[in-house]
């Protein structure tokens, strides 16, 4: 991901934070299509790459506006990441598989806003980005190598961060 998208998102996402109406209609929303509905998603298409599909944009817009924060740990370490010491890790493992056994856009969708309330709408912007995105991949069945899907990369981020925290602690 370049240094040009994640600014444009970026702004985007405080853009949206400002705007009250926009970020609620968006919070409302329970799929992609009705996300798609909405003005700010439209807006959002616009900074992303015309590659990226549309259900993708609507996912990303709808599950954007219950980020309250921009978080500092990659969005994945941080739901294996416990918020205090000797603590559980944020996202159970059940979870965590359902985020990866996600078939469609609206069960990603589903997945993304738990996970977002999960971490309290504390969320890496860029890395979350970055992880919608590649699921637009998946979906579209680019990765034909099991060592290289996506599940597999973000197995291996959610396991070796519980594990490290887990051998600290």
């Amino acid at each position: 991901m370049n240094d040009e998208l994640k600014k444009g998102f970026t702004i985007w996402w405080n853009k949206l934070q400002q705007d009250n109406g926009g970020r609620a209609q968006l919070r409302r929303c329970n799929s992609p299509e009705e996300a798609a509905l909405h003005q700010q998603t439209h807006l959002l298409k616009h900074t992303l790459p015309r590659w990226l599909s549309f259900e993708a944009v609507a996912t990303i817009s709808a599950v954007s506006a219950h980020i309250k924060n921009s978080g500092s740990k990659r969005f994945i370490e941080s739901l294996a990441t416990p918020r205090e010491r000797n603590g559980a890790i944020p996202m159970s493992e059940n979870h965590f598989r359902q985020l990866l056994s996600c078939k469609n856009w609206n069960e990603l969708h589903r997945s993304l806003r738990r996970a977002v309330t999960i971490l309290d709408g504390t969320v890496h912007l860029e890395s979350f980005l970055d992880t919608v995105m590649q699921w637009n991949d998946e979906f579209k069945g680019k990765y034909h190598s099991p060592g290289k899907s996506l599940k597999f990369r973000l197995s291996e981020e959610y396991y070796e961060t519980a594990i490290r925290y887990e051998n600290n602690h």
